[in-house]
This record gives structure tokens, sequence and C-alpha cells, in this order.
């Protein structure tokens, strides 16, 4: 009876389905684990207070910015109100268009001194911003109203929730519970992750992790109840795939389409959220041969099927994140896109 149970278990090993008596299956011991570097997940208090301190770069003008543009002692010039366009123009009497799009004030409030100069001598122009349309951060996930939102002066994580109007919840046993996984949430500029912790910003009031933030910043709050895999990279749709027990590496790839032409022969799968995680290396190509076994994939894993060479973990991120970001915006109220595929 127990050689029967064994080669049972064996089986369905290798046919890459979870055991219902054993549980989920186990990782073959021929997979490379990487630990991330401790210096990656240190404290990084200090680190932190430079991002508490970091100045403002000097705004530039966007489309859908509006000012009012004065000369001194020309009012016949004078325009209120006046919008950028979207390719970055002003329209100004007497001059007609000037290109200030991606200037900085003091740059744009020069162009329009040197166009009056053609017709007024010396002139003294003014370019006073009426509102700013430029200046945003994007937040998505489990909040009230995701979406992107102005920076006025110091905004700060907190605002941005406040902003956001707070952390969404959900029903459980009839009960409303706080839906959002604050372990998990994050904030990426640039490309890379800050070392911003949402629980202790949020609910321990540790103002260190509430920092300031600035244009372009990207807020990320996944659900508690997300039970997704990510698969991301040299694939042919990018996505969101529905977990259930059994789900493999090879099963997840086949809801995204299978691999480009262009795919490395190795995989990276990215397991604990991307605060605090784990990093598996795996040859793909000995995997589709049946050479090496399938990798058993947990919820919230994240594939990523590089053009290129294996890569650490810091540079890793910044491929991923754009793609991970364009995929949360299209994103159900659970972090789950509706088109993903959905375990029926």
């Amino acid at each position: 009876m127990k050689l029967l149970i064994l080669t049972l278990g064996l089986a369905l090993l290798a046919a890459g389905c979870a055991d219902p008596v054993f549980g989920p299956m186990a990782i073959p011991a021929e997979y490379e684990v990487v630990s991330v570097a401790p210096e990656e997940l240190a404290d990084r208090t200090e680190e932190l207070k430079l991002l508490q301190n970091l100045e403002m770069p000097p705004y530039r003008i966007c489309p859908l910015d509006r000012f009012n543009v004065s000369v001194y002692e020309h009012p016949e010039v004078d325009v209120k109100d006046i919008v950028v366009t979207p390719d970055g123009f002003l329209s100004l009497p007497l001059v007609g268009p000037v290109k200030v799009g991606g200037l900085t004030l003091d740059e744009a409030i020069k162009v329009v001194r040197d166009a009056y100069a053609v017709f007024i001598r010396n002139p003294k122009a003014a370019l006073i911003p009426i509102h700013i349309n430029g200046y945003a951060f994007t937040i998505t996930g489990r909040v009230q109203t995701p979406g992107r939102f102005p920076i006025a002066g110091t905004t700060r994580l907190l605002d941005a929730i406040a902003m956001a109007r707070g952390l969404d919840q959900g029903l459980f046993n009839g009960d409303t519970v706080e839906s959002a996984d604050l372990a998990n949430a994050y904030i990426s500029r640039d490309g890379r992750l800050l070392p911003v912790d949402f629980r202790k910003a949020l609910l321990e009031g540790d103002a260190l992790h509430n920092i300031p933030l600035q244009h372009g910043d990207y807020i990320y709050i996944p659900s508690i109840m997300n039970t997704t895999v990510c698969v991301l990279g040299e694939v042919r749709n990018p996505t969101y795939v529905g977990f259930k027990e059994g789900m493999t590496l090879l099963k997840a790839l086949a809801f995204a389409r299978g691999l480009t032409d262009e795919h490395s022969s190795y995989a990276q799968i990215i397991r604990g959220g991307l605060q605090n995680p784990t990093l598996y290396n795996v040859n793909v190509d000995k995997m589709l041969a049946g050479k090496t076994m399938d990798f058993p994939l947990e919820p919230n894993d994240i594939l990523y099927f590089p053009k290129g060479g294996l890569s650490e973990y810091n540079v890793l991120i910044r491929k991923i994140m754009p793609t991970l970001q364009s995929l949360s915006m299209m994103a159900g109220p659970f972090g789950n896109p509706s088109s993903a595929y959905l375990n029926d």
C-alpha cells in the first residue's frame, strides 16, 4: 500500500500537478535559488533620509498648462488664461505660436521675451502659471479612486492615499475588512523601487517612510485577495494568469501565448513580493525539451522571460517595471485584469 501511494505521488509530480495528499509541489533541487543581496534589503534609513530631503526638480511646462502672459507697459499684447497646446505651443498676440513645452519657467520667459523683442524694444515679459498640469503621480490598486493626481507643493505618501480617497475595503463573511496588501505595496521612481514600508508609514506613523512624492512616481497597492501569476518579457501576450493549485511555469506560459523567437534560454521567477523576494533562475529550453521538471508556481509569482541573459535583481526590476505598471493600471478591483485567464 505504501509503495502504491509513493508511486501515485511521483506520477502526479511528474505530470506537473498538485498532489492532494502531500500538498503543493516542492521545487526541484536542480533549480537555482538566488537570495536577493542583503544590501538591497538591509536597513535603508540613510536612503530614506535622503529621499526626505530631495529637492523637487525645476518644473517643465506641459500640454494643457495655463498661463497669464503680460509685457510691461504694453497691455495691448497681454493675454489671460492661455493654454499650452498638445504640441507645446502658446499662441501669443503679435508674435504668434511660441514653443514653450518642455522648458522651465525661466527658459520659457526668455523665449517669450525674445519673440517680442522683434517688435518691442527691451520687452519685459512675465509668464504667470494659473494651472499646472504636469507635476503628477499615479496610484493604482486597492484605493477608492485610483488614477493620476497633481502634485501641489509637498505631497507625501499619506497625502497621495488621501487624494485617492483612502484604502479600499471588501466584504468577508458579511464583515467589512481591509483588502489592501500593505506588505507588498510599493513606490517606483524612474524604474527603481523605493525602500518605503507602507505598514510603517500608514499603521505605525513612521514619518521616515512617509516620503514626499516627485513627478512621475508610481504607487501600487495590491490586494490581499490577489491570486494571480504575472508573465512578462519575451512572451507573445504579457499578462496576469489566474492561479489554481497545480499551476506550473509551462501552463502559465501557454496562457501568455508562448515565447517569442528572441527569448533567452533562462527565465527568472520572483516570489514573495518585490520588497522581500526570493529569485529563481530556471532553464526554459531544457524544460521545453523534457530534460528537466516543470517549475511549480505559487500565487503572486512574477515570471520574466528575458531577451538576453540573467540579470541582477535591481536590473531585473528596471526591466519589468514598465510592463508591470501597465498591466496593473489595466487591472480590475482585485489587481487582476478582466481579460486574465480565470481557470474555470
